[in-house]
């Protein structure tokens, strides 16, 4: 069995103008701590940001480099085709055009 005790009463807390002034003073350190702790991981963040768009600016840089690469390449291709059929002189093969499709019916049967 357990021993029976006695509850504890609170004695009323006094708020007295010194009391409330050093609250205050203490809520005001804490808070500019947390802010100044706020602060520099914002600029260690910026940093890190900052670090990432450089090197997705250099990537895309090298990207669109390649691709401007291949689109030159292409480039000269058609245009040394284009030179080789239209402008040396070589005949190009005329296309029949497509047949128009007919119905069934209209075709005659063997």
């Amino acid at each position: 069995m357990s021993r029976p005790t006695t509850r504890r009463r609170k004695t009323p807390v006094e708020i007295s103008p010194r009391t409330l002034l050093l609250a205050g003073l203490g809520a005001a350190v804490l808070a500019r701590k947390q802010a100044r702790r706020s602060f520099d991981a914002a600029a260690a963040n910026a940093d890190q940001l900052r670090e990432r768009a450089e090197a997705a600016a250099n990537e895309a840089g090298r990207q669109v480099a390649r691709l401007r690469g291949q689109a030159e390449a292409f480039a000269e291709r058609a245009q040394a085709e284009f030179e080789s059929r239209f402008i040396t002189g070589k005949p190009v093969r005329a296309r029949r055009a497509p047949r128009a499709a007919t119905p069934r019916s209209r075709r005659k049967r063997a």
